[in-house]
């Protein structure tokens, strides 16, 4: 996969992955070789970077990769984990920024179910910047999900704007699945059948809702607060 962006880059090599062959234009030479020093690099014209990754943002880098997706079964999961699952999600950009947010926060993984979502993307993980390369992104059928977290001992949440309970309300516990759907159709019913708790998050202005990348910076957020008031004295 051609991949590009220079934070992409930056984080690509801090996860210690090596590309196949780099174009770069001239002025970013230097640092393309300080973070790839054993790969193939070539200097070459920044309209030709565009058209070898089909992109104009790709900010005078481009590099090939390897994607090797990773399977739920092998995810190290333990007492603490938490897993993100976004059912039905279809925007790249969406997923790419919920991938960086999800990192950030610590989460264990993050699945994109099998089920109406795209496949990774050269964007995708550009709208990542770069954190696609520290999490593991998994493909997988949603409800397969959440029957392999259930008999693991996780609890599977759900956020989803029809329900009664305030997500600020509930006491969250790990280890957990956070579930998320696309903003048009939200979660399907299969997955919100198979949750053990369904809340909302509630707003206090005159917006009906965020989007789902939002909506998963808001839920760490609550997660983390709710974790926490729980471990104090």
């Amino acid at each position: 996969m051609l991949v590009y962006g220079k934070q992409v880059a930056k984080e690509a090599s801090r996860a210690g992955v090596r590309p196949k062959k780099v174009w770069c234009k001239r002025t970013i030479y230097d640092f393309a070789k300080g973070i790839f020093p054993n790969s193939e690099i070539r200097v070459v014209h920044p309209k030709i970077i565009s058209s070898i990754c089909k992109s104009d943002e790709h900010q005078g880098i481009a590099f090939e990769i390897d994607v090797r997706m990773k399977k739920i079964h092998d995810i190290e999961i333990g007492l603490d984990s938490c897993i993100v699952l976004l059912d039905r999600v279809q925007d790249v950009g969406n997923i790419g920024n919920i991938i960086r947010t999800s990192e950030f926060f610590g989460a264990t993984c993050i699945v994109i179910s099998k089920e109406q979502s795209p496949d990774i993307t050269p964007a995708m993980i550009k709208s990542s910047a770069g954190a696609f390369f520290h999490i593991p992104v998994i493909k997988e059928k949603s409800e397969e999900l959440i029957k392999f977290a259930k008999n693991r001992g996780f609890k599977i949440y759900s956020f989803d704007l029809r329900a009664k309970t305030d997500a600020k309300d509930t006491k969250f516990e790990l280890p957990a699945v956070l579930c998320f759907g696309g903003e048009e159709r939200g979660l399907s019913e299969k997955v919100l059948e198979l949750s053990d708790v369904v809340v909302k998050i509630s707003g206090y202005g005159k917006t009906e809702s965020l989007n789902v990348s939002s909506a998963v910076a808001a839920s760490f957020g609550i997660l983390t607060k709710s974790l926490y008031n729980k471990s104090s004295p």
